[in-house]
């Protein structure tokens, strides 16, 4: 084997420095786009030079750490946490919980560095003890989860030999919690929508729209009129949505209930009469995915909704509105036929 730093020669006096590599039996260059003046190098040459040679060195050891199956000790010092970001972005991993996992991530490590060789079971015990400090023990599990499938793949990627999250002995591994699911029932979703609030009504909307689909905030607030679909089948007008599930990436092809579809007319109809030009459904429910701050604040009144209505404001937040579609679709439409 042999990495060797070669020179070729350009116009004016210049050279290009390229690595000539011979490994297991095969020949190959490597151009380093690295160029200087070989007749009057100036002390900026030099130190391209100086970085030419490093290259090389950097690269003959990765081929030695590659022949003799070990760990290279450069990867092993590298930041987990902008390797873990990267990561994300590379596999278009945005949807919360992978995000949720990233910042709880960076406020436990408040600007320090974690090398991937820092990552370690007590490391990790210590974080699983501050993450349930500030989130449930099912979230925490989420993310501590999203945390170590990221670790399987730096093993894979020979970054490190083992994924610490597997050193942990079950029986003190987090453990997922059966949790009683907040949900409403028709009767209270009725009240609701007789009980004025102060609040955006595309706010109401969207929130009832999901009690009504099932659909997710993250699926309710990007929602665009060009994935609402009419058919006539039958001689009778049906309602499907069409779109790409934000969290899953799964293509969905979903029936719409009646109460959806009032909803849905009732947009129709104040997007007429207020000259509306959006191509969302709830426009002024759309929210940022970085920052999701509008989000927090439609919970914010969704809770003095609830109040208002004599519910508990507890039970109230976007989330709910899922539970409160699959619990009164299996408790009242056993034959699923939804509505």
């Amino acid at each position: 084997m042999g990495v060797y730093l070669r020179e070729k020669k350009l116009e004016a006096g210049q050279v290009s420095f390229y690595l000539d590599i011979y490994h297991n039996k095969k020949r190959w260059y490597e151009f380093l786009e690295i160029r200087i003046s070989k007749s009057r190098p100036s002390q900026q040459d030099k130190e391209k030079k100086r970085l030419a040679q490093e290259i090389r060195a950097k690269r003959e050891n990765e081929l030695i750490v590659q022949d003799n199956g070990l760990v290279d000790k450069v990867k092993r010092k590298a930041d987990f946490v902008q390797w873990f970001e990267q990561y994300m972005k590379d596999r278009n991993l945005n949807y919360s919980h992978n995000r949720s996992s990233l910042l709880y991530l960076q406020r436990y490590l408040n600007g320090r560095a974690l090398p991937f060789n820092s990552l370690t079971p007590e490391w990790i015990r210590e974080f699983t003890k501050y993450l349930l400090t500030k989130v449930s023990n099912n979230t925490a599990g989420d993310y501590l989860r999203n945390i170590s499938t990221a670790l399987e793949d730096a093993v894979r990627q020979e970054i490190i030999l083992v994924n610490p999250f597997r050193k942990i002995p079950r029986h003190e591994r987090l453990r997922h919690k059966q949790i009683f699911r907040n949900a409403f029932t028709l009767d209270d979703l009725q009240l609701l929508l007789d009980t004025p609030c102060k609040m955006e009504p595309q706010f109401k909307q969207a929130y009832l729209f999901s009690c009504f689909t099932g659909l997710r905030w993250s699926d309710v607030n990007p929602l665009r009129w060009s994935e609402i679909i009419r058919k006539t089948i039958d001689g009778k007008e049906e309602w499907f949505m069409y779109f790409e599930q934000e969290k899953t990436e799964d293509i969905e092809y979903l029936p719409i209930s009646e109460q959806a579809i009032a909803i849905l007319q009732d947009r129709e109809r104040e997007q007429f009469e207020n000259k509306e030009s959006s191509q969302y459904v709830f426009p002024l429910a759309k929210d940022d995915p970085e920052t999701r701050k509008l989000s927090k604040l439609i919970n914010y009144y969704l809770k003095k909704w609830a109040k208002a209505a004599g519910l508990d404001p507890k039970k109230m937040h976007f989330h709910s509105s899922r539970h409160t579609f699959a619990t009164n679709v299996l408790e009242n439409c056993p034959d699923g036929d939804l509505w």
